[in-house]
């Protein structure tokens, strides 16, 4: 039997328990399950994120009926707790984690079988001492073509064709549920859910309307009406952040065109959907 120096629960969910262990002077995260398949479906997708904003994989192994994984713990404060007890991020906070979480869900959909997270959310970061976010709990990601048929996320933050099952799952269901995220790390406050607009400056109008027109194409109902990818994201994240004053001007009164009447604009069909 495995021998720690500490062993305390955390907490209990899908996976099944999940203790904070201390071994040979390290704290590292223990999660037990009866299924050995969970165990070896997060050990997969664990091994496989090997981007900063994911944990490290240390060992699996199994006893007494149980099944192990051993991954690097993050310390810290989960994130929907910190945006609650703050109510929300300025910009330029909120700015920086959504770069760091669009470029680690952009590493994974660009891997090998384009990997989809199909959970994130607030409750699935923690925001550590140093400032820095880490995402955790790979327990729904799939590989794209894996992803049809099967139901997986959260109500009211993943994507409507993830709950309802009744479209197509693509690397758009991550922009949809990376645009809920967004909101709330704005606002302080749970997007609307279903697709409908959202709207970050009437929570505070000084927020950016480039911001806020990035937020509602990756929450649209329907899929190919979204931004394609989290690497589009990204991109356009950055495209943002790296504007002189001059060119933020010029690109917030296109953004203020472009939202213009948006409730009632035809939709645009992206065409970079690599599943199409």
């Amino acid at each position: 039997m495995r021998e720690f120096d500490e062993k305390k629960l955390m907490g209990s969910g899908s996976f099944g328990n999940v203790y904070r262990v201390k071994k040979d002077g390290k704290y590292f995260a223990l999660k037990e399950t009866d299924d050995k398949s969970v165990r070896d479906r997060e050990e997969k997708f664990l091994k496989l994120a090997d981007h900063p904003l994911f944990p490290k994989f240390e060992e699996s192994y199994d006893e007494d009926g149980k099944y192990c994984i051993l991954e690097e713990y993050i310390w810290g404060t989960p994130l929907d707790e910190a945006i609650r007890l703050r109510n929300g991020f300025g910009q330029p906070e909120a700015m920086k984690f959504a770069v760091s979480v669009a470029d680690g869900i952009a590493f994974l959909q660009q891997s090998d079988g384009n990997i989809l997270f199909r959970d994130l959310k607030a409750e699935n970061l923690i925001l550590q001492p140093d400032g820095e976010i880490r995402l955790v709990d790979l327990g729904t990601a799939c590989f794209l073509e894996e992803a049809d048929g099967s139901k997986a996320g959260t109500a009211g933050e993943s994507a409507p064709e993830q709950i309802d099952n009744k479209s197509k799952q693509g690397m758009y269901s991550d922009v949809y549920a990376f645009g809920t995220l967004f909101y709330r790390m704005l606002t302080g406050q749970k997007a609307p859910s279903g697709g409908k607009f959202v709207s970050i400056r009437k929570a505070d109008p000084s927020f950016s309307a480039s911001l806020e027109l990035l937020i509602r194409e990756c929450t649209l109902a329907e899929g190919n009406e979204r931004i394609p990818d989290m690497y589009t994201v990204l991109c356009r994240l950055m495209d943002i952040a790296m504007l002189t004053p001059s060119g933020y001007k010029k690109a917030e009164k296109e953004a203020e065109a472009a939202l213009t009447g948006f409730e009632d604009r035809a939709g645009v069909v992206y065409s970079r959907n690599v599943q199409s």
